[in-house]
This record gives C-alpha cells, sequence and structure tokens, in this order.
C-alpha cells in the first residue's frame, strides 16, 4: 500500500530550521504547563483511597442526583475533604461516581455512613494505597521510562553509532515530554495504565525512526560521495511511505479503541494517539536531523577516513 506513488523530493533537512524553532517552544510550553500545573496523579502514585459507587434513581425521587448536590452532601453533612467526580451517567437512572480521599485502612466506615444517606447506593470497586506503596509506584515507573531510554541510547549505539543515539535519544524524549504536557493540560489522571502507553510510544517512536537511520545507513554507502544531508533528505523520503501508512494504519485501530473502548481505556487510547502523532512527527524532524548536525559538525575520525 502506498500513499505517494512516487518518491517525494521533499527537502525536510531544509525545514529544520523551522521545526527545531516550533519544537523548541512546544517543549517550553509543555514544561511550562508541567510546572504550573502539575500531573493529575492516581491514588495509584500519591496514596490514597478511591471508591467507585453507584445511586440507584428511586421511584419516589423524580428529580436527578446532581454531582453538586452528592458533593455537598458529603463534605458538609458526612465526610469532609472527599473529591468526588462524576463518571458515565447516562440516562437509565443509575449515577456513578468517584470518591476520593487519603488512605483509610478501613473502608467500611466511609460505606456505612454513605448507606446512612444514600441506602440505594452501591460500591462497584475499592482501590486503595498506602503512602508508601504510592511512593514505590511513582519510583518504579520513572525509573522504567528512564531504564527504556538508557538500554534503547546503548542498543541504537552499538547497531549504529553514537550520533545515531543522540537523535534517537532526543526524539524520544521529546515524545515523551510533549506527550505528559498534553495530558497535564487537559488534567487526564496518570496512572499505571499512562505508563504503560509512555512505553508504547517510546518503542513505536523508536521503530519509526529506526526503519529510517537503516535506510540512511543503506544509502551512505551506496552514495559515499554524495552530500550527506542529500543522503538524509532522500532517505526520508524513501521511507515516507512506509512511516505514513503506518502512523495512518495504527491511528484508526486507537481511535476505534478510544470511541469504544470505554471510559477505563479512553485515557490510554488517547496517550497513544498524542504520541503515535508526536512520534511520526520526531522520527522525520527530530531524530535525523540532530543526527546529522552531530555528524557534520563532530565527524568521527574512522568514518571521515572510510569516506575519504
Amino acid at each position: 500500500m502506498q500513499i505517494f506513488k512516487e518518491t517525494l523530493t521533499v527537502d525536510f533537512i531544509k525545514h529544520t530550521r523551522i521545526t527545531r524553532i516550533f519544537s523548541c517552544v512546544l517543549l517550553i510550553l509543555s514544561i511550562g504547563v508541567l510546572i504550573v500545573q502539575g500531573l493529575n496523579l492516581t491514588v495509584e502514585f500519591t496514596g490514597g483511597t478511591t471508591l467507585n459507587v453507584s445511586l440507584q434513581k428511586t421511584s419516589m425521587s423524580t428529580e436527578d442526583i446532581s454531582i453538586s448536590t452528592f458533593r455537598e452532601d458529603i463534605n458538609n453533612d458526612l465526610l469532609p475533604q472527599i473529591e468526588v467526580v462524576e463518571i458515565n451517567n447516562n440516562n437509565d437512572g443509575v449515577f456513578n461516581f468517584l470518591l476520593r480521599t487519603k488512605f483509610i485502612e478501613d473502608e467500611s466506615i466511609i460505606i456505612s455512613t454513605l448507606k446512612s444517606k444514600y441506602p440505594t447506593l452501591t460500591v462497584n470497586s475499592i482501590d486503595s494505597f498506602g503512602p508508601k506503596l504510592g511512593a514505590e509506584l511513582t519510583a518504579s515507573a520513572r525509573n522504567a521510562i528512564l531504564l527504556a531510554l538508557f538500554l534503547i541510547s546503548i542498543y541504537i549505539a552499538i547497531r549504529f553509532d553514537r550520533y545515531y543515539a543522540l537523535g534517537s535519544l532526543a526524539a524520544l524524549v521529546h515524545d515523551v515530554l510533549l506527550t505528559i504536557g498534553i495530558l497535564s493540560l487537559f488534567n487526564i489522571e496518570i496512572g499505571i495504565t499512562i505508563i504503560a502507553a509512555l512505553l508504547t510510544i517510546v518503542g513505536y517512536s523508536l521503530n519509526d525512526t529506526i526503519v529510517v537511520y537503516d535506510r540512511i545507513r543503506e544509502n551512505i554507502k551506496k552514495s559515499i560521495n554524495q552530500d550527506r544531508p542529500d543522503v538524509v533528505n532522500q532517505s526520508l523520503n524513501e521511507t515516507l511511505n512506509r512511516t505514513v501508512v503506518t502512523s495512518i494504519t495504527t491511528l484508526v485501530v486507537v481511535v476505534v479503541l478510544y470511541l469504544y473502548g470505554g471510559a477505563v481505556l479512553r485515557p490510554f487510547s488517547f496517550t497513544l494517539i498524542i504520541g503515535i502523532l508526536i512520534g511520526t512527527y520526531s522520527s522525520i524532524f527530530i531524530a535525523s536531523p540532530i543526527m546529522l548536525y552531530f555528524e557534520e559538525k563532530y565527524p568521527i575520525p574512522e568514518y571521515k577516513e572510510e569516506e575519504e
């Protein structure tokens, strides 16, 4: 399958000055959002107790149960310092809420208090994470992402060279930072599933980058006397069909997952959508141009001797 019937001749390297500024602005904005707004971490990382509850509309009650009324009853009359979030409320007479509070060892105290006020209340699920466990999960998630980036850099450096590794690492950091910044901007909860999505994005972006790098290396061997920017441009154009087709087909699946996967998978699929778009962009405008910059400015002696 081909989007472009003939190999294009787009001068990607010529546009890298614009894309470099564009990416730097996005990164600064992303870091700014993270500093100002922070991350909306789930209780898995912060420690606490989350209750997923449902309220059934009774025949005696003709009015809907609004989140404002429910929150006011809990905070004023029942249990202060509880965050109430409305989820998946349809017109079937069932109202679903998430209740979040500090870590509580005995959740039955909250449940009995709620049921005394709302007899029709049903507890769908309870998630409790102590502060110590939350801190351990936070450290594990951070270490997993950093370890993945470190091992990927070593792999690229061994398979290609150190400048290819710098380009791929810059692209991966770019992808992760921008994705996290967008999640922070939209106040999306960061949980274990989001960490899994971020690691998936790292793998997806790297796959695209390696395909481009392989083509660059092949073309360098075939056109040893050709200018390096021309070789990179040629390689990017030759792999453009594959990059676009892969991104579109992957996006179709993830968008369907976002639309029909339910509330649990929606943050995960939204993260993947953002990551795929950013990863496709970075494999073209971040990884290869950065590699080319270092190759030209600080040529590796043994490679330079081979070319001469």
